[in-house]
């Protein structure tokens, strides 16, 4: 192989290389879009709609046919913010703190004043009863 071959060889390595680098160091954006379960069972639906996320319904898995009611939800400046309530229980504030991908950090209100934290982890269980 001469000098020429040798050069030409080096640069193609080079250029291969940060071809490749750039692209596996360039992550797929993770999108809020889906279902997320709670600690006590409760999955929010969140969708994109008119530009922005929007948390749609929320079911109570553990009893059959149990829809929650979804009282309110805003997306200002990116927080979301829902409240439902369960039947003959209080209802729930959740404020998203953080989204990592395939958990989101929320803190929650009760209306009866207690408060926390928790984090919803992805699913792939949403309303039960879509067709």
């Amino acid at each position: 192989m001469n000098v020429r071959q040798k050069i030409n060889l080096f640069f193609l390595v080079a250029i291969l290389t940060m071809v490749v680098a750039c692209s596996s160091a360039t992550p797929t954006p993770a999108t809020i879009a889906g279902f997320w379960l709670d600690d006590s069972g409760n999955v929010t639906t969140i969708k994109y709609q008119n530009g922005q996320y929007v948390p749609t319904s929320n079911y109570y898995m553990l009893a059959a046919r149990s829809q929650n009611q979804l009282v309110s939800s805003s997306n200002e400046n990116g927080v979301l913010t829902w409240e439902y309530c369960q039947t003959a229980k209080p209802c729930i504030t959740l404020q998203m703190v953080a989204f990592n991908g395939d958990t989101i950090d929320v803190n929650w209100t009760k209306a009866t004043g207690e408060s926390g934290q928790m984090t919803l982890t992805r699913t792939d269980k949403g309303d039960p009863w879509q067709n």
